[in-house]
């Protein structure tokens, strides 16, 4: 596969279907589950509606982001607009610089659809350093709020802090 991005210890390429497996065995879940979406993703990167960019750090499967032209899903889903899907960086390839890596791909691809890209970060602890990271980048809120299984939570709504309550952030490319 064609390498998008290299420096002396990060190289982005997009993924392929001999990839899910060592994805798998890196991530530590080798279920039949995290196969079949892996592979889901791979098949709609086939059909040219997502890029799957996988990251090594040192010639080691390290992460991977998955970036959907028009996205059905999250806060801004039918608008339209690509949207970032997953970043994900394994635990101990964390603070390399990998996340940001597969961003600035993600983005530039991005920047070929729209003048806008979005995500849906999760607001439990769990996802402080990606909410972190998303603000610095110069992600902003989309203004209405947060949501809850990709619905817009009204005032006084109740809510479970689970990986279903998010918020949906911009940034123009």
């Amino acid at each position: 596969m064609d390498i998008l991005f290299s420096s002396a210890d990060i190289d982005i390429r997009l993924m392929g279907y001999d990839d899910i497996p060592l994805i798998c065995k890196a991530d530590s879940d080798e279920s039949e589950q995290n196969i079949a979406y892996l592979r889901k993703q791979l098949e709609n990167q086939e059909k040219q509606e997502c890029s799957a960019l996988l990251a090594l750090y040192n010639g080691e499967i390290a992460g991977y982001v998955f970036l959907y032209y028009k996205c059905r899903w999250g806060g801004l889903a039918n608008c339209d607009l690509p949207c970032v899907i997953d970043l994900i960086v394994f635990a101990k390839y964390r603070e390399n610089g990998i996340a940001t890596a597969l961003m600035n791909i993600a983005e530039e691809i991005a920047k070929m659809h729209s003048d806008k890209v979005y995500l849906d970060v999760c607001l439990n602890s769990e996802y402080g350093p990606a909410q972190r990271l998303y603000v610095k980048r110069g992600y902003v809120p989309d203004g209405k709020g947060v949501y809850y299984e990709e619905k817009v939570c009204g005032t006084n709504a109740i809510c479970k802090n689970d990986d279903e309550l998010t918020l949906c952030l911009v940034k123009e490319l």
